[in-house]
């Protein structure tokens, strides 16, 4: 299968098939690794971290984070702040248990105290400007999905394995920023970014689930909307039936020696480098 064959499949016009070419590019490609990414944002994390060991997490937030806009949270003993040894390196995590805490840590350390559009929607948040880089991780089910739709018997355990999953992803995310300089809200970022963190989670990676988390498959997750929502809806049918094959094709490929071999950074540089179009015709 290519993308010119998915085209033809969905009868794409030329103008479709044009925006869909665009929107499947391998933005990766011929893009030089960083040798020597900046990590001059941990020293102040060093120190937030000291201070959240002795203090408390929250007094923390209140006194290095976010002063001028304090937060007051309902279950401060379920949050942390830790430096994570992420394949890209360390990287700030504040991990929240609480969804209202959570949702009040976003607001008020990343968008100044004004409470963002669809935050209830939103399980993580990846913060990279050029002064610090850091996570936000909660435990809601992932991607909205229950326990329940993917088979799983115990939903407080799969909330914990949510959390994971995003730490995962948004570690991803966060590689592709520090190897390539690059993170997107697309497909291809998000089928990588999900692929690492299922697999960190579980030890496996099952296709089935990640396009329930992406409504490929209907109920309670629908991100793909999101990722494709300025596409006609022709083009997003075949960019979800793009997916279909990809995270079949993903799921093949993690039961190859060869997957077992790589290390975390060689899965995602080969995704990377692979691209959509590679990814479909493997």
């Amino acid at each position: 299968m290519t993308l010119d064959a998915l085209a033809a499949e969905y009868m794409l016009n030329s103008e479709e098939k044009q925006i869909f070419k665009a929107y499947c590019a391998n933005r990766f490609e011929d893009v030089e690794e960083i040798e020597t990414p900046d990590t001059s944002f941990l020293k102040a994390w060093d120190r937030i971290i000291a201070y959240a060991d002795m203090f408390g997490p929250v007094q923390a937030v209140n006194k290095l984070i976010c002063p001028s806009r304090p937060v007051t949270l309902a279950s401060p003993e379920t949050m942390e702040i830790k430096l994570y040894d992420s394949p890209a390196g360390r990287i700030p995590i504040l991990y929240v248990r609480d969804t209202a805490d959570f949702e009040q840590l976003v607001t008020n350390i990343a968008f100044r105290g004004e409470r963002p559009e669809h935050l209830s929607e939103t399980g993580a948040f990846f913060l990279s400007n050029k002064t610090t880089r850091f996570i936000i991780l909660s435990a809601k089910p992932y991607s909205n999905v229950p326990a329940a739709e993917l088979g799983l018997p115990d939903e407080a355990e799969w909330e914990e394995q949510s959390l994971i999953l995003r730490r995962g992803h948004e570690c991803t995310h966060y590689f592709t920023k520090q190897t390539y300089g690059i993170t997107n809200n697309m497909l291809h970022d998000e089928i990588m970014a999900d692929f690492m963190g299922m697999y960190e989670a579980f030890g496996f990676y099952r296709a089935e689930w990640f396009l329930r988390f992406m409504g490929v498959i209907s109920g309670s997750g629908g991100r793909l909307l999101f990722y494709t929502k300025d596409l006609p809806e022709n083009v997003r049918r075949a960019v979800s039936r793009l997916a279909e094959i990809i995270a079949c094709g993903l799921e093949s490929w993690s039961l190859t020696e060869g997957f077992r071999a790589m290390t975390i950074a060689e899965r995602i540089k080969w995704m990377c480098r692979t691209g959509l179009e590679g990814m479909l015709q493997n």
